[in-house]
Parts: C-alpha cells; structure tokens; sequence
C-alpha cells in the first residue's frame, strides 16, 4: 500500500474565488481576496493531507474500460483530515458565510491539486506493476457509490481515522475516492477524470479532454489525451515523453520535429521557416508550435542522443571489472556530474578509488531549454516539480544501473553541478536566481540521504548519505568549485585558468592564495545548440573539418553517418571558411554561400550558414572577453599563466590551433592549453577518496571571489574588440 503525506501544495487564490463566482472584474473581488489572505495561515495549519493508493479486484461490480470489461483497479483515498470542514461548519453556524464558503473553497481546491498531484504516482505504481490505465471510474455516474466501501476497504484508510457512513459517504467530508481502470497495455495511462461524462456542469474545475493524440514511436503506440490548448511539446512533457527543446518552446532552433499521420495542426509561421511546402503537406511540425485541435496521430523518430561524456574511465582506459573478479563486501562510492545538458556518474571502490563503471545520459530536463536561463523560467511558470521529477528519474536510473554493478555497498555518493542544477534537483525556488540581483537560497554544502531526497516512493534499492558541492555564485556553482579542487588550485604557487566551455562560459584563474571566478553568456553553440544543422556530440556528428579548395573532408564521432555539427566541428568549419575566404573578419559569407549555407557534408545535407556563423562569433567573443577580462581583475597577462585547462567533452575532442586561429583563445597561450576532460567529475571521485576534502573545498568556495561582467565597462570593451575574427 501506498502512503503519501507530504504535498507540495500552493492555495490557488484565483481558483478559490472561482468557486465563489467572484472574478476580478467583481465589486467583491478586493474584499474576497482580503478575507482571502487572512484566512490562508489558519488553512494551512487545518490541512492534514494523506493519500492511501492499493491495487484490488473489480468482483461484484460491472464496468468497462475502452469498451472491455475491466477486472483489476488501483484504488486511491485522498482526505485533508477533519479540521478544514469543522472549521467551516463552525463559520456557517457562527453567521460568517463568508469564511464560511472560503474555508469549503480552500479545502475543495487542495483536494483538486492533490488529485493532479497524485498523477505521476499512479502511473509509476503501474508502470512497477506492468499495467496500463485504460480510464477513470467515477461514482456514482460510471459505478455505484458502494465502491467507496470497497476503496475504504482496499486502501485501508480506517487506520489513518477516516470512516464511511451507510450512505457509502466518507467522514470527514473533505474526503474522496479514485478508481482507476488496469488493463495489460502498458502503452497507455489515463488516469485523468475525465469531465466530459461527469453530470456537474457548474464545477469550477471541469476540463474536457478533448483531443486524443495517438503517439507512434518506432513499433510504439502510446495514445495522450490533451487539450486544446497545450501544445505537442507540452504534451509530451507532462507525459514524461523527451523531446529536445534547446530553444525552451520559443520555435526558434527548430530541434523539435514530429510528423503529423492524421490530424495535422495548422502550420505555424515558424514551421514555414524550417520545413519546405512537401514537408509541411506531409505533416511536419514543430512540436512547440503544434497545438492539435482534433485526434490525431503523431510520428516522433526516436533518435537516441548519446552525447560524448569525459570520464576518468575513458580518459585512464580503465576496464570494467567483471562481478565474479572483485571484492565481494567491499564498499563503493558514486560520484555524479549533472550538467545542463548531461550527466555523467562513476562507481568507484572505497577506499582505493579503481573507478569499476561508468554511466552517462541526457539531462531529459532539455526539453524544458538548453540553458539555465531556460530552466530557471520555466520553474517559475510553475514547472519546478516537473524539473524536480526529471533530473531524480535521471539520477536513479544512473544509481540502479551502477547499483547492478556492485556486489558491495554503496557508501556514499557526492553530486556536483552548477548552482540552477542543484536548486532543481532540490526543489529550490528559482525566482531570485533569474532577476538582479540573482540571489540563490543556498550555496552551501548540501548533506542529505537517499531517502531525504528521492523520497519514500524512490525506487533507488540502497540507502546512504549524499553530499552535494558548495557554489561560489549563482552563475558558478559547485562544477567549477569540484574543478579547482580536482586541479589542486587550492596548492598551486602559479596562477593557472580553468574554463569549462559549456552552454555558461564559466572560468577560474589563481592559486593557493587568490581565486577569481567569472560566468559568461556564451549560449549554447559549443554544443551545437542554436546551429541549424547542430547536434550534439553524438555518433554521426561533424566533429572536425578540412577543406581544400572546393574539396571538404569532414570527420565524423564514431565514422558515423553524418548527422549534423556539433561545437568542435562548428570551431573547425568557422576556421577553414576563414581560411578559405569564405567568411571574412566581420563574419560575413561570401556569396553563394551566404543565401544556401555551405555544404559541410553531402550526404546528409548538412550545411553551414550565415546564422550558424553569427552564433559562434558571439559565443566565442563572450568567451575570450570574460577570460581577458578576468585576467586584467587578477594583474597578470596570459604569459604569466601556468596552465589554461579546458574542461569537459568539447576540450576534449577541440581542435586547439583552429580555435585559436578563430580567436577563442590568444596564440601565445597556445602551448599552455590542455583538454582536462570532466573536472567536475573528478572533483566529485576526489572528495569520495579524500577525508580531508570537505575543508578545502570549504576553504576554496570561501576563496573565490566572483567579478561581474554584466557591469564591466572591461568586459564590454573585450566583447567589442573580439567580436571579429582573428586577432586585431
């Protein structure tokens, strides 16, 4: 049986004086929402919420699902205690029918937001059980009122004080009762009420699903009901359906392709940007812009992204241990790199730190936005949860899939990630992180457990104490301080540099003694985000590039098919157009090339435009401004450097003499780069080995001292110069 207590749960102020039928353009809106406010503490107080879920049997009771008798039903119980409906019995018999009415609002408006809330639950407990959801039960218009006794029965919900009169009617009446419809086709869930057969035409929240998305994904058939309103890429996402989104849903990257077989959405004006008129009579969209208004079947090719992920395995070319070959009971630890775009995990035996297996994926929180920026409005637009639930389903997949690899215990496990990664993997709000003067609520370490943040639901099989990193700033976080720790910047005599060019251009220089540490808006080309051909480094993608005269020699990750430009082929092209004088230093194409794009690869048709062109000539202008900028903060100039270390996939896999032939980095550093790979990563593998690390890290955090860009006339005046291609 299935118990839940605890609810994320905000009164709708605007729900709650719907049920009154007093809306904003009513004289008694202002007094309402008045009496409103003050009743709102008091209300939190009363609310004792408590679900009960528990599969059981249909016998005795004669009801269908999709046209077939169903036999099996999860059961659900949601009550908010006794106190909100005694509280309002006692206004009503008080003469205060005001209060009266709000206190039955606030109360029928946190049963509605619990039931909604329960969705991801339900499902889950299906999914755990191999059964579909074919529908909704509702009593007593789908089937008798009796089936609240056995609800009642099934769920146990005597134990938690609820009880059940003659009629069949729960006490307290804040009480009600879920039935959802199994079946063996794990391909569909809906356990949405469905208004649409309910007789109350007046309720506040009555919501008519009206339209029936039938979703094909390879052999696949999965059928939605959404409504009207929503697009596809909302749909997909309340559904926990990944589809890339670098763009956040604005229509502009062109990333989030699906084909309509039947009932095709009208073609928006950004469909008609990326899909030529036999595609858009094929029913080509974009996801973002498609809004179904009648059933409809979607096609969604399922590519699956393995991006290039660095980890000490591969850097070292360690082997996986086979299972039989280790200790038996020895003691392992987990170290994670959750980065905006990926993540990357690392089993690694305790105390002697042999790293025995690896686990990379994508961050599936993408479809919410490439970048932070991104995630950061859509948790404000009330979305949080949904990213909360993303990257703990990304985590404990990872933790499962490493968990089945070691015959010991799992000790501990330590997470590094930039400051918006660790607000969403926490639930933090994030409204003070996106407006000046962009305040995170914590940056300090986090210590929790697996059951502390995963929750009592959690599928994880192990439980043991998780660390998460300190941050230094809201635009650097705890990835650049497990960088400086697992370079040893808190030892070093000579000032080194640490950039991790990502979709946030973040970076460090200094030793022992001084840190400085700067974010800058470099955007997602570095990626391959916001190219037009752009992918990221997956299998197929143009990794590297060299043409002579009118011949192009692209090289591809895995000698795959090409499939499109990630960041190292992007660099690459921009440096042999340069080279070629196919793009002068102002970044222009020449003509032909400047209308139809330069064709980068045949097969495929993967080409190189004008726009592609503009992206990384920002992107690497935010860059190089920040890294001079932060040097002139320091006092010293790039000769007194020791060392300039590149972190993560793109360092690795960069073509150094082509990025500084476009001006990412000046040439006389060119001898003093170095790839450095997942620094974040191995910061977190060397806080698990090390028992003195929580001080220097502690130690470094304090160090760091952050400079601000967005307000340096220095910055601004780099940004300038650097903008051209090429030194000046």
């Amino acid at each position: 049986m299935e118990k839940r207590t605890e609810f994320n749960i905000e009164i709708s102020r605007e729900s709650v004086c719907a049920f009154l039928d007093v809306g904003k353009d009513s004289p008694m809106y202002e007094e309402v929402l008045e009496e409103l406010e003050e009743m709102l503490p008091e209300a939190y107080e009363k609310i004792k919420p408590v679900a009960l879920l528990e599969f059981g049997d249909l016998e005795g009771y004669s009801v269908e699902a999709d046209g077939k008798p169903a036999r099996e039903a999860l059961y659900g119980v949601l009550s908010i205690g006794r106190e909100m409906g005694e509280w309002s019995a006692r206004l009503f018999a008080e003469g205060d029918y005001l209060k009266g009415m709000l206190a039955d609002a606030i109360a029928d408006d946190y049963l509605f937001q619990m039931d909604t809330q329960q969705t991801e639950t339900v499902v889950r407990l299906c999914r755990e059980q191999g059964k579909g959801i074919a529908g909704r039960a509702e009593a007593p218009q789908d089937i008798p009122m009796s089936i609240q006794k056995k609800a009642y029965d099934t769920t146990q919900a005597e134990k938690e004080g609820i009880g059940i009169r003659e009629s069949y009617m729960f006490d307290p009446v804040k009480t009600v009762c879920q039935v959802y419809l199994l079946d063996g086709n794990v391909k569909r869930y809906h356990p949405e009420h469905d208004c649409s057969r309910c007789d109350n035409l007046t309720c506040k929240h009555r919501n008519l699903p009206a339209v029936q998305v039938t979703l094909r994904t390879g052999e696949e058939e999965r059928s939605i009901r959404a409504r009207k309103s929503e697009s596809l890429l909302h749909i997909f996402q309340e559904h926990h359906i990944y589809l890339p989104a670098v763009c956040a849903g604005k229509g502009t990257c062109g990333k989030c392709k699906v084909r309509f077989l039947e009932g095709a959405a009208e073609p928006s004006r950004e469909d008609e940007k990326f899909f030529t008129g036999k595609e858009l009579a094929e029913g080509w969209r974009l996801a973002c812009k498609a809004y179904p208004q009648k059933d409809c079947i979607v096609l969604m090719e399922q590519k699956e992204e393995r991006f290039y992920v660095p980890t000490d395995m591969e850097e070292k070319g360690t082997d996986r241990k086979p299972i039989n070959e280790r200790e038996q009971e020895g003691l392992y630890g987990i170290a994670a790199d959750i980065g905006t775009t990926t993540i990357a995990m690392e089993l690694v035996e305790l105390p002697g730190g042999r790293a025995v297996d690896v686990y990379t994926a994508i961050n599936r929180q993408r479809a919410y936005g490439a970048d932070v920026i991104s995630r950061i409005e859509a948790s404000n637009s009330g979305r949080g949860e949904e990213l909360k639930r993303s990257i703990l389903s990304d985590l404990e997949n990872g933790i499962r899939a490493l968990a089945e690899n070691s015959q010991g215990k799992i000790s501990r496990m330590v997470i590094s990630a930039n400051t918006t990664m660790v607000h969403l993997l926490m639930g933090y709000s994030c409204e003070t992180l996106g407006v000046y003067p962009f305040v995170p609520v914590n940056l300090q370490t986090i210590h929790t457990t697996v059951r502390e943040l995963f929750g009592d639901a959690s599928g994880v099989i192990q439980e043991f104490e998780i660390m998460i990193y300190p941050g230094i700033s809201t635009y650097v976080g705890g990835d650049i301080t497990a960088g400086l720790f697992a370079l040893e910047f808190g030892s070093r005599e000579k000032p080194s540099l640490l950039i991790d060019l990502g979709t946030n251009g973040e970076m460090a220089v200094g030793n022992r003694e001084r840190i400085l540490t700067a974010s800058t808006a470099a955007g997602p080309a570095f990626e391959g985000g916001n190219i037009v051909c752009g992918t990221g480094s997956v299998p197929g993608a143009v990794c590297g590039l060299t043409i002579e005269g009118e011949d192009v020699y692209p090289e591809t990750i895995g000698s795959a098919r090409p499939s499109g430009i990630c960041g190292t082929g992007v660099v690459a092209a921009v440096y042999e157009l340069l080279k070629e004088e196919a793009v002068d230093e102002t970044g222009r194409m020449e003509d032909p090339w400047f209308e139809e794009g330069f064709l980068i690869a045949r097969e495929g048709n993967i080409r190189f435009y004008q726009k592609d062109v503009r992206e990384i000539q920002l992107a690497k202008s935010a860059v190089r401004a920040g890294m001079e900028t932060l040097l002139l903060k320091y006092g010293i100039t790039c000769d007194e450097v020791e060392h300039i270390y590149i972190a993560g996939g793109f360092g690795c896999q960069m073509d150094i003499h082509k990025a500084v032939g476009i001006g990412l980095f000046p040439p006389e550093c060119e001898g003093k780069i170095e790839a450095a790979g997942n620094t974040s990563l191995k910061g977190a593998v060397r806080y698990l080995l090390d028992p003195l690390a929580e001080g220097e890290i502690k130690r470094i955090a304090k160090t760091a001292e952050e400079v601000s860009l967005s307000d340096s006339k220095e910055f601004q005046e780099f940004y300038m110069e650097y903008l051209s291609f090429g030194e000046a």
